[in-house]
């Protein structure tokens, strides 16, 4: 739900794109904002893609705790044996995870194609949707773009790293924390787990009956904002 406030929050401050790019920006920061878990086998984002993701999953959690263990100052727990919110849960991660979008995006239109379409079907899932028309839709949409109005296309790298960070910062206000300012060392530490002075529990009661809540009001609000940003303009004109 974060993802998709950044993301309609990202499509208002594009009310020069085309209606198309605006829906594109918000369905990709949403799915996006699910890419960080990959480093766990069990979160949603693993299971979009069925063996593929899970098989990138299990690599990606390895790489994590490689990582880990190579920059891991004394004051690190070496006996860490989970990649789980370590390199992904970090602004550069972010910045990779934008990279690696916009290469697939410059290499070619359908690989920009298969890109949204992954990030939508995780948008859906996160939603507890199928999804597999909007998946396929914002693949086409994709491809579109990067064809007919290619000066567009860093939207998708932009949405990209706008929905991981997004991500982090919500992890940030739980319990756990995240290494948010990895790679830089404080206290004998490079892995710090930070958290804000207020905190709460991920998945637990108050997230559900609080959090969630809030979160649903912010979302109807954002999609009033954009919508009176981007499509009374288009009703007006066709008035």
């Amino acid at each position: 739900m974060t993802g998709v406030i950044a993301g309609l929050g990202l499509a208002t401050c594009l009310a020069a794109a085309p209606l198309p790019v605006q829906l594109l920006a918000v369905v990709t920061t949403g799915g996006a904002a699910l890419l960080p878990d990959l480093d766990h086998k069990s979160s949603t984002a693993p299971r979009s893609g069925g063996f593929a993701t899970r098989l990138l999953a299990r690599g990606i959690d390895a790489a994590s705790l490689a990582i880990y263990h190579a920059t891991r100052k004394g004051g690190d727990p070496a006996e860490r044996r989970s990649g789980h919110r370590l390199v992904t849960h970090t602004i550069p991660g972010c910045l990779l995870a934008s990279l690696v979008v916009a290469s697939l995006c410059l290499l070619h239109p359908a690989a920009g194609g298969v890109v949204a379409c992954l990030l939508a079907r995780l948008l859906c899932l996160g939603l507890r949707k199928a999804g597999g028309g909007v998946a396929l839709a914002a693949g086409g949409v994709a491809v579109w773009v990067l064809t007919q109005h290619f000066a567009w296309w860093w939207v998708l790298p932009v949405a990209s790293f706008l929905g991981c960070l997004v991500h982090i910062l919500g992890d940030t206000v739980t319990n756990s924390g995240t290494p948010l300012l990895w790679p830089l060392a404080r206290g004998g530490r490079r892995w710090r787990l930070l958290t804000t002075p207020w905190t709460f529990g991920a998945g637990g009661a108050f997230e559900l009956v609080i959090v969630a809540p809030c979160l649903l009001v912010c979302c109807l609000l954002a999609s009033l904002g954009w919508a009176a940003v981007a499509l009374l303009p288009l009703v007006q004109g066709g008035v």
